[in-house]
C-alpha cells in the first residue's frame, strides 16, 4: 500500500514540478516522520493496537494474525524505545 501511495505521489509530483518538486517531497516525508509528534501518534497507535489484539480470540485463522500483529507490536515497541 505504501508503494502504491509513493508511486502516485511521486506521479503527481514529478509531472507537475518535475525533480525538485520530487526532491521538496521527500524532505518533507522525511521531516513528517522524524517528529516527535508522529513518533508519539504512532507509538499510541501500537499501543491501541495491540490491546485490540490482545482481545481477539486466539484460534484459527484469526489467531494466526492476533499473534503476528502482537508480534510485530512489541517488536516496534522495543524499536522505538531503543531510538
Amino acid at each position: 500500500m505504501e508503494t502504491i501511495i509513493g508511486f502516485v505521489a511521486g506521479y503527481l509530483v514529478g509531472t507537475r514540478e518535475g525533480k525538485a518538486g520530487l526532491d521538496r517531497l521527500k524532505a518533507s516525508w522525511r521531516a513528517i516522520t522524524a517528529s516527535p509528534e508522529v513518533r508519539k501518534m504512532a507509538s499510541d497507535a501500537m499501543v491501541m493496537a495491540e490491546q485490540v489484539v490482545r482481545r481477539a480470540p486466539a484460534g484459527g485463522m484469526s489467531g494466526a494474525v492476533v499473534r503476528t500483529l502482537a508480534s510485530r507490536a512489541t517488536a516496534r515497541r522495543g524499536t522505538s524505545r531503543a531510538a
